[in-house]
């Protein structure tokens, strides 16, 4: 009715056995694709690896800033007047 399961075929399961999972992966990528079904890209992961790299980059940041505060006061002052 309303929705449907689309049909594999039986060849698939065995495909799965004789050549291994990633022959399966890529039929059922091929399927998605034929049928217009729409997958996340490179750009995905690519974003979450960045915004990782932006929050660890201020986390340091931050733990170096108090480190150097806590050494020397005027210390964070002075570092920045060098930039």
């Amino acid at each position: 009715m309303g929705s449907e399961v689309p049909d594999v075929p039986a060849r698939a399961g065995a495909d799965a056995h004789s050549e291994g999972p990633k022959a399966l992966f890529d039929y059922a990528v091929g399927r998605l694709r034929k049928q217009r079904v729409l997958l996340p890209g490179v750009s995905v992961p690519a974003w979450q690896v960045s915004e990782a790299r932006e929050i660890a980059d201020r986390r340091l940041h931050t733990t170096v800033t108090r480190a150097a505060w806590r050494a020397d006061r005027s210390l964070p002052a002075d570092l920045v007047a060098l930039l």
